[in-house]
This record gives structure tokens, C-alpha cells and sequence, in this order.
């Protein structure tokens, strides 16, 4: 494209910034909050959006910038990296301004401090590149892959607002038509920097039709006036939030409107300011609760059933003299009640490997003798009752016959995955010697079905029994 027509071109994207309102306020009241988290994400002590001009260039929004440029919100072209990101149509990667024959010469350098830079295109309503977002260093430094990374992202917001006319007009339509509360506001402290308030620096509509709260009123003040019951409860994670300066998701239950149940994303910005993004929660939490008190009678029912079961099984295996199947049977019986106490606390989703394997040597108060290896790793309801019967029937036979028939063995339990399955081992040590026996009996098919599927292998060493599984990860999380 001939200079005079791109100058042209540009010029008319400028005008369409200005007619669009984009331009109607202070560059730091536009895009402010962005250029703020340039700052912050990527540690530098200047950032900008920058709309370039046929003789200046103009500040959508900057955060760090000095004086008089700050006020003034532009610059002249000559002092302008930016606009090389719009010629080029691409990322400006200036790691030293001194040294790069493009920018050498340019005012910025001297007059803003200007010693590496690195800018991203920015693009109007149409689409069209008409500036960038960048950050300024008044040190040289080598941008990384990562830096460019974090200010691209960044980039597709500011794009994103500009194509829904983002000055700070429409910024609050936007945040005015949300269905979620939003609120952005600063902790308040006290001279020893203890945390004493926050105060609002704006609210959007849903803030109010949320609360009850009226939003004009709202904006400046203090939680503690406008909702002194919440002090307690908001003012220890807001300052919780601010000191790890890493989002988190509260819920609480308000003190304004009827014991609802709200959820909150609070992410840090800037010094003690923080932004908060709230829906009410109330009618999922009462879901909940009822799927709580569902589960709570499923489970006391089946309860009842497999001690109704266990009753007749005593009952009918009153005359039997072999009594030590008809204790098999009950403790059988009984770790599977325990399994399913462990999915009744998981909500029947599934259960821990660990919380598992700890409920079986639980049941013989042997958890002191066993060495716990593994990664985190969850089972499915099914595979939780097929391993909870296979970890009960080798603590049974390592009590009788194995390591822990005396005072001195140790069972070692470890677990592993990779892409595709699941790896488990049961490794005796210290305890008597151990062949195979002549007779296997119902607990040794019970070792050998293993988890319904896949490979078991059982050793006896003369040093201790040793078993080896490993099943499908598909076939183990299958609800």
C-alpha cells in the first residue's frame, strides 16, 4: 500500500475510534485495568494501548507513564515504537533500544525512558491494525517466548473490547448487562497494615439486584457501612487473596439477603486493589443438600440391607461347625459396608486409592504396619468395591499366614498409572516363610478375580507374598 494511502487509511481508523466514544476519556480510564496487568504479569514499569496517528500517537490506556505524558495521554510520532508495529503488521521485539537502527534515533528513548520495548497489534471494530499493546522497560532486557505469549493474550481482550466499543462507557454497558455481581475495590488498612475495611470503587447493576445494596451508593464507600455483618467473614480473605496474589473461589452465605448462598472469584490486581465476580449459588447448594440427605438414606439403607444380609447369614450358618468360613463371611460382608462408606463420603463418585487401602488396614488397626506409596487416584464406585474385597482378603491372609502374624513384618502398598493403566503391588517383608498352598480356598479366587479385569500375579516368595495387578484406567473409572 502507497505511504500517502496507508496514512490515510490510518487516519480514518482513528477517526472511527473518536466518533465510536472510544477516545471521549482519559487514557487511563479506557483500557487501565489491561495496562495494569501488563504491569503486573510481566513486570515492567510501563505498559500502553496505543492508537497511532498520522503525526502522533494516542493513549487508549497506559499505566506507568511519566509526566507530562501521563496528562497529556499522546505523544508526538517521534516518539512513537508503536508505530512500527502498525507498518509491519506484526511484533516489535526491541530487547535494547540503543541498539536497534530503527528505533536508535527515536525521542522516546531520551524524553519517556524508553530502552526495551515489545508490542503486539491491536485492531479496530473492522478489523484493521491500528495500533498495539506494549510494554515499556527502562532497562534493556531480553523478551522471552513467554512475555510475547502473556502480552498476545492480553491483546485479543483489548480487541475485544474495542470491537464492543470499550470506553469506559461501554466497558460499564458491558458489565451493566451481566447476570453476575461484579465489584472492584481496595483493602483498607490500618498504620500497622492490618486490614480494618474495604472500600468499592465500583459496582456494576447485578452488584445490586444481587444484594439489595443500591450500586450508586455503593460505589466509594466502605463494606463496613454499607454491610458491617460482612466484615468478619469477607475481610480475612480478602486479605488472604492479596497476600498469596492468586485468585480464589469463596462461598459464603450472605447477611443481606435472606441466608443466600453466594460464590465469588476474587482475583488480585494492583497493591491491595482486588475485582470480584459473584453469583448466587443458592438453589445449587440446596441441590446439594438434598443429593447430601439422598445419599445419607441410600447409604443407611444399604447399611441396613447388608446387616440384614449378615443376620442371615449368621442365622442360617448357625449349625455349620466350620466356623471360620462363617467368619470370612461376615468380615467379607463388612468390608464391603466400609467401601461404601467411603463413596457415601465421596458422594458416590468414586474414592482415593489411599482413603481405600487405609479403610481396609483400618478395620485391623494395622495402618502403622504398612507403607503407603502412590500418587493421588481416584477409582470408580465399582473398582472402589472390587479393591476394598481384594485389600481385605490379603490383610485377612497376611494376619494368618504372613507378615503380619508376627511383630516384626511390614506390608509395602504402592500404586502407580501411566497413560492407560493402572499398577498396583502388595509387597511382604519381615515375616514368616511363606510357600503356596496345597489348597486354595473362595479368599484366594477372590485374590485372583483381582478388580474384575485385567492381570493379576501372585508369588510366594520364601521371603514374602507378593502380588502384582494391573487393569484398565477405562474398566477402573466407570461409574
Amino acid at each position: 500500500m502507497p505511504a500517502d494511502s496507508f496514512t490515510y487509511t490510518r487516519s480514518l481508523r482513528v477517526n472511527e475510534l473518536r466518533r465510536s466514544g472510544l477516545l471521549d476519556r482519559p487514557g487511563s480510564a479506557q483500557f487501565g485495568h489491561l495496562t495494569e496487568l501488563v504491569r503486573n504479569v510481566l513486570s515492567v514499569p510501563v505498559a500502553i494501548v496505543s492508537i497511532v496517528d498520522e503525526t502522533r500517537q494516542v493513549f487508549a490506556g497506559h499505566s506507568g507513564l511519566p509526566e507530562p505524558w501521563a496528562s497529556m495521554g499522546e505523544t508526538p510520532i517521534t516518539h512513537s515504537f508503536c508505530q512500527y508495529v502498525v507498518e509491519r503488521g506484526e511484533v516489535f521485539d526491541v530487547p535494547d533500544a540503543r541498539a536497534e537502527p530503527l528505533v536508535k534515533n527515536n525521542l522516546a528513548i531520551p524524553d519517556l525512558g524508553v530502552e526495551a520495548y515489545l508490542g503486539v497489534p491491536i485492531h479496530s471494530l473492522d478489523g484493521s491494525l491500528i495500533g498495539a499493546l506494549a510494554a515499556i522497560d527502562t532497562k534493556p532486557r531480553a523478551w522471552t517466548a513467554h512475555d510475547r505469549s502473556v502480552l498476545e493474550m492480553i491483546a485479543i481482550i483489548v480487541d475485544k473490547e474495542i470491537r464492543v466499543g470499550s470506553s469506559e462507557r461501554k466497558f460499564r454497558t458491558l458489565f451493566g448487562e451481566m447476570r453476575e455481581g461484579f465489584y472492584v475495590g481496595q483493602l483498607m488498612r490500618s498504620a500497622d497494615g492490618a486490614a480494618v475495611d474495604f472500600r468499592f470503587e465500583e459496582v456494576n447493576p447485578s452488584f445490586g439486584r444481587l444484594t439489595g445494596l443500591d450500586p450508586a451508593a455503593t460505589t466509594g464507600a466502605m463494606l463496613g457501612d454499607v454491610a458491617p455483618l460482612a466484615i468478619d467473614e469477607l475481610l480475612p480473605v480478602f486479605e488472604g487473596v492479596l497476600k498469596d496474589r492468586s485468585a480464589v473461589v469463596h462461598v459464603g452465605r450472605s447477611t443481606l439477603v435472606d441466608g443466600r448462598w453466594f460464590e465469588t472469584r476474587l482475583t488480585p490486581l494492583d497493591g491491595d486493589r482486588l475485582i470480584g465476580f459473584f453469583t448466587d449459588v443458592t438453589e445449587r447448594r440446596r441441590n446439594e443438600e438434598l443429593q447430601d440427605v439422598l445419599n445419607h438414606e441410600m447409604s443407611h439403607r444399604l447399611k441396613n440391607t447388608l446387616m440384614m444380609v449378615q443376620a442371615l447369614a449368621v442365622q442360617t450358618l448357625r449349625g455349620v461347625t466350620e466356623r471360620d468360613a462363617v467368619d470370612a463371611l461376615e468380615k467379607r460382608i463388612h468390608a464391603l459396608s466400609s467401601a461404601h462408606d467411603i463413596l457415601f463420603r465421596e458422594n458416590w463418585h468414586g474414592a482415593p486409592v489411599l482413603a481405600i487401602a487405609q479403610s481396609s488396614f483400618g478395620r485391623f488397626c494395622l495402618e502403622s504396619r504398612v507403607d503407603f506409596i502412590g500418587t493421588a487416584f481416584e477409582l470408580g464406585p465399582k473398582a472402589t468395591l472390587s479393591l476394598s474385597l481384594l485389600l481385605h482378603e490379603l490383610t485377612t491372609n497376611a494376619v494368618k499366614y504372613g507378615a503380619l502374624s508376627n511383630a516384626e513384618g511390614r506390608i509395602r502398598l504402592s500404586w502407580s498409572t501411566d497413560s492407560e493403566q493402572f499398577y498396583l503391588k502388595w509387597q511382604e517383608v519381615g515375616g514368616p516363610l511363606v510357600s503356596e498352598p496345597e489348597r486354595k480356598g473362595f479368599g484366594s479366587r477372590l485374590i485372583r478375580m483381582g478388580m474384575g479385569s485385567g492381570d493379576v500375579r501372585t508369588e510366594y516368595h520364601p521371603k514374602g507374598f507378593v502380588l502384582t495387578l494391573s487393569a484398565p484406567l477405562s474398566h477402573l473409572q466407570q461409574v
